[in-house]
């Protein structure tokens, strides 16, 4: 009888079970290293108000004031302390090209990291070591300030539109026609206007404030004069 060597044969079988063979992924299932994301900068919210007092060369400082509205509209208030009594106003349309703010066509602000930073006449930044910043806050009064544009009295409508503003804005009727500044607005017009609704370009003291809408169940804002400084030589936007 031939005797069989078993112990080879057992530690082969050993062997070809103990080795494992990498299992091979297709390359759907790899895993890839991300490339670098890239995250968009944060959309410039611009809309909201900003205040500051500004540098003047003889008066204690300009208290600045701009709103800018969420239907692109704007209003900007500028007071020469220890001057004026109540500030200039101006009303119109802004809008932005890059950093820069332009009101009414013309590019006088940009943002900065601490909020608008006025630009010179040209729309160039402005080298000056003093504040040149109008900063974001949440609230600033809306007393009377100068507005000028043309006046409009027309079948028992009462209009201003302020010079730079491509709309016309009502003028309150509880008091244009009856008393007061709106009264002596309303005569003036008929005095000097011989073609309505031709306008009347003057300079007003005038408030901005909110009523009921002429039509429907809003609200609207309106022009409450209250008083009438000049009526313009010239009858024409300055």
């Amino acid at each position: 009888m031939k005797t069989i060597h078993a112990l080879p044969v057992i530690l082969l079988l050993f062997a070809s079970c103990g080795t494992e063979h990498p299992e091979e992924k297709h390359p759907e299932e790899q895993h890839s290293v991300p490339a670098d994301v890239i995250k968009p900068k944060a959309a410039i919210v611009w809309t909201g108000l900003y205040s500051e007092t500004l540098p003047c060369a003889d008066c204690p400082g300009i208290l600045t004031q701009l709103e800018l509205r969420a239907d692109s509209t704007f209003v900007l208030r500028e007071k020469y302390l220890e001057r004026d009594s109540v500030p200039n106003g101006r009303m119109g349309q802004w809008r932005t090209k890059g950093m820069k703010l332009f009101l009414n066509g013309k590019a006088e602000w940009t943002m900065g990291p601490k909020g608008l930073e006025r630009l010179d006449i040209h729309g160039g930044p402005i080298d000056t070591p003093l504040p040149n910043t109008i900063h974001r806050v949440k609230t600033f009064g809306s007393g009377p300030m100068l507005l000028t544009g043309a006046y409009v009295y027309y079948a028992d409508s009462h209009s201003f539109k302020p010079c730079g503003s491509a709309y016309a804005i009502p003028v309150a009727m509880d008091v244009a026609g009856e008393k007061g500044a709106g009264l002596e607005l309303e005569r003036t017009y008929h005095k000097k206007v011989k073609s309505p609704p031709a306008p009347l370009y003057v300079q007003v003291t005038a408030t901005m404030r909110v009523g009921p809408a002429m039509e429907g169940d809003g609200q609207d804002e309106y022009i409450h004069i209250d008083k009438l400084e000049k009526v313009l030589v010239k009858q024409e936007c300055p």
